[in-house]
Protein backbone atom coordinates (compact mmCIF):
# COMPACT_ATOMS: atom_id res chain seq x y z
CA UNK A 1 0.00 0.00 0.00
CA UNK A 2 1.31 3.69 -0.81
CA UNK A 3 0.26 6.72 0.32
CA UNK A 4 0.57 10.12 0.00
CA UNK A 5 -0.09 13.29 1.89
CA UNK A 6 -1.93 16.23 0.24
CA UNK A 7 -3.20 19.01 1.23
CA UNK A 8 -4.42 20.27 4.79
CA UNK A 9 -6.60 23.07 5.82
CA UNK A 10 -7.23 23.59 9.03
CA UNK A 11 -7.58 20.26 10.85
CA UNK A 12 -8.70 18.60 7.82
CA UNK A 13 -5.87 16.35 5.91
CA UNK A 14 -6.39 14.76 1.94
CA UNK A 15 -4.39 12.09 1.38
CA UNK A 16 -4.28 9.85 -1.62
CA UNK A 17 -3.64 6.03 -1.21
CA UNK A 18 -3.11 3.36 -3.91
CA UNK A 19 -4.07 -0.50 -2.94
CA UNK A 20 -1.90 -3.18 -4.81
CA UNK A 21 -3.53 -5.45 -7.12
CA UNK A 22 -2.41 -8.05 -4.73
CA UNK A 23 -4.08 -6.56 -1.62
CA UNK A 24 -7.29 -6.13 -3.44
CA UNK A 25 -7.23 -10.01 -4.74
CA UNK A 26 -6.78 -10.89 -0.84
CA UNK A 27 -9.10 -8.46 -0.09
CA UNK A 28 -11.53 -10.61 -2.95
CA UNK A 29 -10.79 -13.74 -1.94
CA UNK A 30 -11.48 -13.01 2.13
CA UNK A 31 -15.22 -11.39 1.04
CA UNK A 32 -15.49 -14.42 -1.43
CA UNK A 33 -15.23 -17.17 1.59
CA UNK A 34 -17.04 -15.15 3.99
CA UNK A 35 -19.48 -14.83 1.41
CA UNK A 36 -19.39 -19.02 0.96
CA UNK A 37 -20.35 -19.28 4.23
CA UNK A 38 -23.46 -16.89 4.52
CA UNK A 39 -25.52 -17.55 1.22
CA UNK A 40 -27.81 -20.09 0.75
CA UNK A 41 -27.82 -22.33 -2.34
CA UNK A 42 -30.50 -24.99 -2.64
CA UNK A 43 -28.19 -28.22 -2.95
CA UNK A 44 -26.23 -27.11 -0.96
CA UNK A 45 -26.06 -27.16 3.19
CA UNK A 46 -25.03 -23.53 4.56
CA UNK A 47 -21.15 -23.19 5.15
CA UNK A 48 -20.98 -26.01 2.48
CA UNK A 49 -20.94 -23.77 -1.14
CA UNK A 50 -18.26 -23.64 -3.26
CA UNK A 51 -16.64 -20.22 -3.67
CA UNK A 52 -16.73 -20.52 -6.93
CA UNK A 53 -20.08 -21.00 -7.54
CA UNK A 54 -20.99 -18.17 -5.41
CA UNK A 55 -18.78 -15.90 -7.55
CA UNK A 56 -20.55 -17.20 -10.49
CA UNK A 57 -24.01 -16.75 -8.69
CA UNK A 58 -23.37 -13.15 -7.69
CA UNK A 59 -20.74 -12.16 -10.20
CA UNK A 60 -17.47 -11.44 -10.13
CA UNK A 61 -17.45 -7.45 -9.85
CA UNK A 62 -20.66 -7.45 -7.29
CA UNK A 63 -18.42 -9.85 -5.35
CA UNK A 64 -15.63 -7.06 -6.04
CA UNK A 65 -17.57 -3.70 -4.86
CA UNK A 66 -18.64 -5.62 -1.54
CA UNK A 67 -15.10 -6.65 -0.93
CA UNK A 68 -13.83 -3.36 -1.17
CA UNK A 69 -16.95 -1.64 0.75
CA UNK A 70 -15.72 -4.21 3.60
CA UNK A 71 -12.30 -3.98 3.37
CA UNK A 72 -12.16 0.13 2.93
CA UNK A 73 -11.78 0.76 7.02
CA UNK A 74 -8.93 -1.26 7.34
CA UNK A 75 -7.22 0.13 4.59
CA UNK A 76 -8.10 3.53 5.38
CA UNK A 77 -7.17 2.83 9.23
CA UNK A 78 -3.44 1.61 8.18
CA UNK A 79 -2.92 4.62 5.89
CA UNK A 80 -3.58 7.14 8.64
CA UNK A 81 -1.07 5.19 10.82
CA UNK A 82 1.49 5.35 8.13
CA UNK A 83 1.13 8.78 8.19
CA UNK A 84 0.89 9.70 11.25
CA UNK A 85 -2.72 11.05 11.58
CA UNK A 86 -4.98 10.91 14.18
CA UNK A 87 -8.45 11.07 12.65
CA UNK A 88 -12.16 12.28 14.79
CA UNK A 89 -14.67 11.81 12.55
CA UNK A 90 -15.68 9.66 9.45
CA UNK A 91 -13.66 10.30 6.28
CA UNK A 92 -15.34 11.13 3.17
CA UNK A 93 -13.92 8.24 0.26
CA UNK A 94 -13.81 8.61 -3.19
CA UNK A 95 -12.27 6.19 -5.88
CA UNK A 96 -9.88 7.30 -7.96
CA UNK A 97 -10.53 7.33 -11.84
CA UNK A 98 -13.57 6.84 -13.94
CA UNK A 99 -13.08 3.19 -14.76
CA UNK A 100 -14.58 0.61 -12.23
CA UNK A 101 -12.53 -1.41 -10.22
CA UNK A 102 -11.35 -4.56 -11.22
CA UNK A 103 -9.25 -7.34 -10.06
CA UNK A 104 -5.71 -7.49 -11.49
CA UNK A 105 -4.73 -3.69 -10.90
CA UNK A 106 -4.44 -1.36 -8.11
CA UNK A 107 -6.76 0.52 -6.71
CA UNK A 108 -6.88 4.25 -5.96
CA UNK A 109 -8.64 6.21 -3.65
CA UNK A 110 -8.72 9.28 -1.83
CA UNK A 111 -9.39 10.25 1.98
CA UNK A 112 -10.49 13.68 3.75
CA UNK A 113 -10.16 13.48 7.13
CA UNK A 114 -10.70 15.64 9.92
CA UNK A 115 -7.88 15.03 12.50
CA UNK A 116 -6.72 16.10 15.97
CA UNK A 117 -5.33 19.99 15.99
CA UNK A 118 -1.40 20.30 16.16
CA UNK A 119 -0.99 21.94 18.93
CA UNK A 120 1.87 24.90 19.11
CA UNK A 121 2.95 25.50 22.66
CA UNK A 122 3.81 28.50 24.05
CA UNK A 123 5.46 28.77 27.31
CA UNK A 124 4.83 26.39 30.14
CA UNK A 125 8.25 26.47 31.86
CA UNK A 126 9.25 29.25 34.25
CA UNK A 127 5.61 30.32 34.49
CA UNK A 128 4.46 32.71 37.87
CA UNK A 129 1.61 31.14 38.84
CA UNK A 130 -0.10 32.73 42.27
CA UNK A 131 0.30 30.20 45.24
CA UNK A 132 -1.78 30.49 48.41
CA UNK A 133 0.06 31.18 51.61
CA UNK A 134 -0.45 28.00 54.17
CA UNK A 135 -1.02 29.77 57.48
CA UNK A 136 -3.03 27.64 60.77
CA UNK A 137 -4.96 29.98 63.07
CA UNK A 138 -5.56 29.55 66.44
CA UNK A 139 -9.62 29.71 65.90
CA UNK A 140 -9.47 27.12 63.44
CA UNK A 141 -7.39 24.74 65.64
CA UNK A 142 -10.05 26.03 68.77
CA UNK A 143 -12.73 24.78 66.49
CA UNK A 144 -11.65 21.49 65.17
CA UNK A 145 -10.81 21.09 68.93
CA UNK A 146 -14.27 21.76 70.26
CA UNK A 147 -15.33 19.74 67.14
CA UNK A 148 -13.25 16.52 69.23
CA UNK A 149 -14.96 17.97 72.59
CA UNK A 150 -18.83 17.65 71.29
CA UNK A 151 -18.09 14.04 69.89
CA UNK A 152 -17.56 13.32 73.72
CA UNK A 153 -19.94 14.82 74.94
CA UNK A 154 -22.63 13.05 77.52
CA UNK A 155 -25.90 13.83 77.83
CA UNK A 156 -27.49 14.34 81.14
CA UNK A 157 -30.99 14.25 82.24
CA UNK A 158 -32.31 18.06 83.88
CA UNK A 159 -34.96 18.11 86.33
CA UNK A 160 -34.83 21.81 87.59
CA UNK A 161 -35.26 24.05 85.32
CA UNK A 162 -37.31 24.53 81.49
CA UNK A 163 -36.31 23.75 78.03
CA UNK A 164 -33.23 25.94 76.47
CA UNK A 165 -32.05 25.96 73.33
CA UNK A 166 -29.27 23.40 73.09
CA UNK A 167 -31.00 20.92 74.87
CA UNK A 168 -31.91 17.52 73.30
CA UNK A 169 -35.67 16.60 73.96
CA UNK A 170 -37.77 13.51 74.21
CA UNK A 171 -41.18 13.88 73.03
CA UNK A 172 -44.50 12.93 71.50
CA UNK A 173 -46.03 14.41 68.94
CA UNK A 174 -49.33 14.56 66.73
CA UNK A 175 -50.48 16.83 64.07
CA UNK A 176 -54.22 17.77 63.17
CA UNK A 177 -56.15 19.55 60.33
CA UNK A 178 -59.26 20.87 60.83
CA UNK A 179 -59.92 19.17 63.67
CA UNK A 180 -58.87 15.82 62.06
CA UNK A 181 -55.67 14.15 63.35
CA UNK A 182 -53.01 13.89 60.09
CA UNK A 183 -52.04 9.86 59.71
CA UNK A 184 -48.23 9.81 59.42
CA UNK A 185 -47.27 13.60 61.42
CA UNK A 186 -47.14 11.96 64.69
CA UNK A 187 -43.99 10.51 66.73
CA UNK A 188 -43.46 8.85 69.88
CA UNK A 189 -40.25 9.24 71.78
CA UNK A 190 -38.88 11.32 68.99
CA UNK A 191 -35.67 12.81 70.35
CA UNK A 192 -33.99 16.05 69.02
CA UNK A 193 -31.62 19.17 69.91
CA UNK A 194 -33.32 21.92 70.12
CA UNK A 195 -32.01 24.83 67.45
CA UNK A 196 -30.59 22.17 65.84
CA UNK A 197 -32.80 22.15 62.79
CA UNK A 198 -33.96 18.72 63.18
CA UNK A 199 -37.82 19.92 63.64
CA UNK A 200 -40.20 22.98 62.27
CA UNK A 201 -39.03 25.69 63.28
CA UNK A 202 -41.81 27.17 64.77
CA UNK A 203 -41.60 24.08 67.22
CA UNK A 204 -37.97 24.45 68.14
CA UNK A 205 -38.88 28.13 68.74
CA UNK A 206 -41.42 27.64 70.95
CA UNK A 207 -40.24 24.39 72.92
CA UNK A 208 -37.36 27.17 74.66
CA UNK A 209 -39.50 27.72 78.08
CA UNK A 210 -40.98 24.34 78.12
CA UNK A 211 -41.02 21.92 81.25
CA UNK A 212 -40.24 18.58 81.40
CA UNK A 213 -44.38 17.01 81.43
CA UNK A 214 -45.91 20.32 79.52
CA UNK A 215 -47.81 20.11 76.39
CA UNK A 216 -48.24 22.27 73.73
CA UNK A 217 -50.38 23.20 70.83
CA UNK A 218 -48.05 24.96 67.95
CA UNK A 219 -49.56 25.93 65.08
CA UNK A 220 -46.93 24.66 61.59
CA UNK A 221 -46.78 26.18 58.71
CA UNK A 222 -45.93 23.14 56.02
CA UNK A 223 -43.77 23.91 53.01
CA UNK A 224 -45.62 22.95 49.60
CA UNK A 225 -43.23 20.07 48.75
CA UNK A 226 -43.59 18.25 52.15
CA UNK A 227 -44.69 14.94 51.65
CA UNK A 228 -47.95 14.44 53.02
CA UNK A 229 -49.77 15.68 49.84
CA UNK A 230 -52.82 16.38 51.64
CA UNK A 231 -51.63 18.86 54.15
CA UNK A 232 -48.47 20.20 51.86
CA UNK A 233 -49.23 24.16 51.97
CA UNK A 234 -50.99 24.25 54.71
CA UNK A 235 -51.19 25.15 58.63
CA UNK A 236 -51.55 22.57 61.13
CA UNK A 237 -51.65 22.42 64.63
CA UNK A 238 -49.03 20.16 66.29
CA UNK A 239 -49.73 19.13 69.84
CA UNK A 240 -46.08 17.96 71.37
CA UNK A 241 -45.52 17.23 75.03
CA UNK A 242 -42.30 17.28 76.48
CA UNK A 243 -41.48 13.59 78.13
CA UNK A 244 -37.70 14.53 79.21
CA UNK A 245 -34.74 17.26 78.82
CA UNK A 246 -31.27 16.61 78.64
CA UNK A 247 -28.29 18.86 78.63
CA UNK A 248 -24.63 18.34 76.58
CA UNK A 249 -22.08 18.19 78.67
CA UNK A 250 -18.82 18.80 77.52
CA UNK A 251 -16.19 16.95 79.09
CA UNK A 252 -13.41 19.09 80.78
CA UNK A 253 -10.61 20.62 78.72
CA UNK A 254 -7.24 18.74 80.69
CA UNK A 255 -4.68 16.19 79.92
CA UNK A 256 -6.10 14.16 81.69
CA UNK A 257 -9.06 13.88 79.35
CA UNK A 258 -6.52 13.89 76.32
CA UNK A 259 -4.97 10.86 77.57
CA UNK A 260 -7.96 9.05 77.75
CA UNK A 261 -9.21 9.24 74.39
CA UNK A 262 -6.38 10.08 72.62
CA UNK A 263 -2.80 8.76 71.92
CA UNK A 264 -1.30 11.64 73.33
CA UNK A 265 -0.44 12.66 77.19
CA UNK A 266 -0.84 16.07 77.20
CA UNK A 267 -3.17 18.84 75.94
CA UNK A 268 -0.76 20.79 73.74
CA UNK A 269 0.53 17.39 71.90
CA UNK A 270 -3.07 17.22 71.30
CA UNK A 271 -3.57 20.66 69.96
CA UNK A 272 0.08 20.79 68.46
CA UNK A 273 -1.28 17.66 66.14
CA UNK A 274 -4.51 19.47 65.17
CA UNK A 275 -2.86 22.25 64.06
CA UNK A 276 -0.21 20.06 61.76
CA UNK A 277 -3.56 18.28 60.35
CA UNK A 278 -4.94 21.49 59.47
CA UNK A 279 -1.75 22.65 58.12
CA UNK A 280 -1.07 18.98 56.09
CA UNK A 281 -5.06 19.68 54.69
CA UNK A 282 -4.62 23.08 53.50
CA UNK A 283 -0.55 22.51 52.25
CA UNK A 284 -2.43 19.84 50.01
CA UNK A 285 -4.67 21.98 48.85
CA UNK A 286 -2.90 24.60 48.03
CA UNK A 287 -0.50 22.62 46.05
CA UNK A 288 -3.25 21.14 44.02
CA UNK A 289 -4.76 24.72 43.28
CA UNK A 290 -1.12 25.93 42.28
CA UNK A 291 -0.71 22.78 39.80
CA UNK A 292 -4.12 23.42 38.46
CA UNK A 293 -3.49 27.34 37.84
CA UNK A 294 -0.10 26.44 36.34
CA UNK A 295 -1.40 24.05 34.00
CA UNK A 296 -4.10 26.70 32.88
CA UNK A 297 -1.92 29.20 32.21
CA UNK A 298 0.63 26.58 29.83
CA UNK A 299 -3.17 26.07 27.91
CA UNK A 300 -3.69 29.50 27.96
CA UNK A 301 -0.36 29.95 26.28
CA UNK A 302 -0.83 27.28 23.52
CA UNK A 303 -2.96 27.90 20.37
CA UNK A 304 -4.40 25.32 18.09
CA UNK A 305 -7.77 25.49 16.12
CA UNK A 306 -10.29 22.63 17.56
CA UNK A 307 -12.68 21.00 15.35
CA UNK A 308 -16.39 21.61 16.30
CA UNK A 309 -16.44 18.00 15.82
CA UNK A 310 -14.50 17.22 19.09
CA UNK A 311 -16.19 20.08 20.85
CA UNK A 312 -19.56 18.44 20.50
CA UNK A 313 -18.24 14.78 21.57
CA UNK A 314 -17.11 15.58 24.50
CA UNK A 315 -20.00 17.39 25.39
CA UNK A 316 -22.20 14.74 24.78
CA UNK A 317 -19.58 12.22 27.04
CA UNK A 318 -20.10 14.62 29.96
CA UNK A 319 -23.96 14.59 29.43
CA UNK A 320 -23.77 11.18 29.30
CA UNK A 321 -21.25 10.47 32.61
CA UNK A 322 -23.84 12.69 34.57
CA UNK A 323 -26.69 10.84 33.55
CA UNK A 324 -25.15 7.46 34.98
CA UNK A 325 -23.88 9.20 37.85
CA UNK A 326 -27.61 10.50 38.14
CA UNK A 327 -29.35 6.73 37.63
CA UNK A 328 -26.82 5.56 39.72
CA UNK A 329 -28.17 7.11 42.55
CA UNK A 330 -31.54 6.25 41.92
CA UNK A 331 -32.63 9.64 39.93
CA UNK A 332 -34.25 10.02 36.77
CA UNK A 333 -32.26 11.66 33.42
CA UNK A 334 -35.91 12.41 31.96
CA UNK A 335 -37.02 13.81 35.22
CA UNK A 336 -34.33 15.90 35.41
CA UNK A 337 -34.76 17.50 31.89
CA UNK A 338 -38.53 18.02 32.76
CA UNK A 339 -37.85 19.91 36.26
CA UNK A 340 -34.93 22.08 34.81
CA UNK A 341 -36.67 23.06 31.50
CA UNK A 342 -34.29 21.94 28.91
CA UNK A 343 -33.73 19.70 26.56
CA UNK A 344 -30.38 16.83 25.63
CA UNK A 345 -29.41 19.36 22.86
CA UNK A 346 -29.51 22.12 25.15
CA UNK A 347 -27.37 20.60 28.02
CA UNK A 348 -25.11 19.65 25.36
CA UNK A 349 -25.14 23.12 23.90
CA UNK A 350 -24.41 24.54 26.97
CA UNK A 351 -21.31 22.05 27.78
CA UNK A 352 -19.55 23.21 25.11
CA UNK A 353 -17.24 25.91 26.25
CA UNK A 354 -16.29 23.25 29.42
CA UNK A 355 -15.83 20.66 26.91
CA UNK A 356 -13.58 22.66 24.86
CA UNK A 357 -11.35 23.96 27.73
CA UNK A 358 -11.04 20.58 29.25
CA UNK A 359 -9.78 18.66 26.06
CA UNK A 360 -7.54 21.93 25.12
CA UNK A 361 -6.24 20.99 28.72
CA UNK A 362 -5.93 17.81 28.08
CA UNK A 363 -4.21 18.15 24.33
CA UNK A 364 -1.60 20.46 25.47
CA UNK A 365 -0.79 18.15 28.17
CA UNK A 366 0.52 15.40 25.43
CA UNK A 367 2.01 17.80 23.65
CA UNK A 368 3.86 18.87 26.67
CA UNK A 369 4.64 15.30 27.39
CA UNK A 370 5.73 14.28 23.96
CA UNK A 371 8.59 18.07 23.74
CA UNK A 372 9.73 16.70 26.60
CA UNK A 373 9.80 13.12 26.12
CA UNK A 374 8.07 11.69 29.02
CA UNK A 375 6.87 8.27 29.20
CA UNK A 376 4.84 5.76 31.06
CA UNK A 377 6.04 2.45 31.60
CA UNK A 378 4.31 -0.60 31.66
CA UNK A 379 4.98 -1.09 35.34
CA UNK A 380 3.40 2.27 35.61
CA UNK A 381 0.49 1.32 33.32
CA UNK A 382 0.27 -1.72 35.49
CA UNK A 383 0.25 -0.29 39.10
CA UNK A 384 -2.29 2.32 37.78
CA UNK A 385 -4.35 -1.06 36.41
CA UNK A 386 -4.44 -2.79 39.69
CA UNK A 387 -5.55 0.45 41.77
CA UNK A 388 -8.83 0.43 39.08
CA UNK A 389 -9.51 -2.73 39.77
CA UNK A 390 -9.08 -2.92 43.43
CA UNK A 391 -11.50 0.16 43.11
CA UNK A 392 -13.80 -1.56 41.24
CA UNK A 393 -13.55 -5.00 43.03
CA UNK A 394 -12.19 -7.23 39.94
CA UNK A 395 -9.66 -9.35 39.48
CA UNK A 396 -6.58 -7.11 38.43
CA UNK A 397 -5.12 -9.63 36.26
CA UNK A 398 -8.26 -10.58 34.21
CA UNK A 399 -9.06 -6.64 34.21
CA UNK A 400 -5.53 -5.99 32.62
CA UNK A 401 -5.89 -8.90 30.02
CA UNK A 402 -9.03 -7.69 28.78
CA UNK A 403 -7.83 -4.00 28.50
CA UNK A 404 -5.31 -4.95 26.33
CA UNK A 405 -7.31 -7.23 24.21
CA UNK A 406 -9.52 -4.08 23.52
CA UNK A 407 -7.05 -1.37 23.18
CA UNK A 408 -8.12 0.40 25.92
CA UNK A 409 -5.34 -0.05 28.11
CA UNK A 410 -3.49 2.97 26.42
CA UNK A 411 -6.16 5.27 28.03
CA UNK A 412 -4.71 4.75 31.22
CA UNK A 413 -0.90 4.97 29.72
CA UNK A 414 -2.54 8.54 28.27
CA UNK A 415 -3.67 9.30 32.12
CA UNK A 416 0.20 8.73 33.66
CA UNK A 417 1.66 10.98 30.89
CA UNK A 418 -0.91 13.75 31.29
CA UNK A 419 -0.20 13.37 35.12
CA UNK A 420 3.45 13.68 34.55
CA UNK A 421 3.13 17.20 31.99
CA UNK A 422 0.88 18.49 34.64
CA UNK A 423 3.71 17.44 37.30
CA UNK A 424 6.27 18.88 35.64
CA UNK A 425 4.53 21.94 34.67
CA UNK A 426 3.94 23.22 37.86
CA UNK A 427 7.55 21.69 39.20
CA UNK A 428 8.58 24.43 36.54
CA UNK A 429 6.55 27.41 37.74
CA UNK A 430 7.39 30.02 39.70
CA UNK A 431 5.07 30.91 43.10
CA UNK A 432 4.16 34.03 43.48
CA UNK A 433 1.70 35.93 46.11
CA UNK A 434 -1.53 37.39 45.01
CA UNK A 435 -0.12 40.47 45.15
CA UNK A 436 2.89 39.68 43.12
CA UNK A 437 0.56 38.21 40.38
CA UNK A 438 -1.95 41.11 40.30
CA UNK A 439 1.17 43.81 39.68
CA UNK A 440 2.44 41.46 36.58
CA UNK A 441 -0.91 40.85 35.55
CA UNK A 442 -0.76 44.92 35.51
CA UNK A 443 2.13 45.27 34.10
CA UNK A 444 1.42 42.77 31.37
CA UNK A 445 -1.97 44.58 30.38
CA UNK A 446 -0.17 47.93 30.19
CA UNK A 447 2.33 46.90 28.18
CA UNK A 448 -0.21 45.46 25.80
CA UNK A 449 -1.61 48.71 25.73
CA UNK A 450 1.48 50.77 24.86
CA UNK A 451 2.48 48.22 21.99
CA UNK A 452 -0.64 48.21 20.54
CA UNK A 453 -0.90 52.16 20.90
CA UNK A 454 2.18 53.31 18.71
CA UNK A 455 1.61 56.12 16.13
CA UNK A 456 3.43 55.20 12.78
CA UNK A 457 5.11 58.01 10.83
CA UNK A 458 1.85 58.67 8.99
CA UNK A 459 0.24 59.73 12.20
CA UNK A 460 -2.07 56.21 12.21
CA UNK A 461 -2.08 54.11 15.27
CA UNK A 462 -0.74 50.54 14.90
CA UNK A 463 -3.20 47.80 16.89
CA UNK A 464 -2.07 44.37 17.48
CA UNK A 465 -3.90 41.59 18.50
CA UNK A 466 -2.73 38.16 19.85
CA UNK A 467 -4.48 34.68 18.30
CA UNK A 468 -6.92 33.69 20.34
CA UNK A 469 -6.69 29.72 20.88
CA UNK A 470 -10.20 27.92 19.96
CA UNK A 471 -11.14 25.68 22.97
CA UNK A 472 -10.36 22.10 22.15
CA UNK A 473 -12.45 18.49 22.94
CA UNK A 474 -11.28 15.59 24.62
CA UNK A 475 -9.97 12.73 22.68
CA UNK A 476 -12.58 9.78 22.78
CA UNK A 477 -11.38 6.01 22.23
CA UNK A 478 -13.14 4.57 19.69
CA UNK A 479 -14.38 0.84 19.51
CA UNK A 480 -14.34 -1.86 16.50
CA UNK A 481 -17.91 -2.20 15.76
CA UNK A 482 -19.02 -5.82 15.17
CA UNK A 483 -19.46 -7.32 11.95
CA UNK A 484 -22.50 -8.44 10.52
CA UNK A 485 -24.02 -11.65 11.52
CA UNK A 486 -26.87 -11.59 9.03
CA UNK A 487 -27.32 -13.79 6.15
CA UNK A 488 -27.24 -13.22 2.72
CA UNK A 489 -29.27 -15.17 -0.40
CA UNK A 490 -28.11 -15.94 -3.38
Amino acid sequence: MKTTLGEREGNTVKFTVEVSSEELQEAFDNRLRQLAREVRIPGFRKGKVPPALVRQRLGEQAVLVDAIEEAMGGWFATAAMQLDLDPVDRPQIELVGDEPPALGRPLGFTASVTVMPEVVLGQYKGLEVPKDPVEVTDEEVDAQFNRLREEFAELRPVEDRPVVKGDYVTVDFQASYEGEKVEGLEASDYVFEVGGGRMFPEVEEQMVGMAAGEERTIVVALPEDFPLEQVAGKSVDLTITVKEIKEKVLPPISDQWVSEISEFATLLELRNEIRNKIRAGKTYAAEQRFRSLAVQAAADNATLELPEVIVREQAEEMVNDFKQSLESRGGSFEAYLEATGTTLEQMVENLKPQAARNVKTGLVLDAVAKAEGLVASDEEVSAVVAQAARAGRVDAKKFEEQLRKTGRIETFRWQILRDKAADFIAANAVAVTQGEAAVAEAKAALAAVESGSEVDAAGSAAASAAPTAAPEARVAEEEGSASDDGEQEA
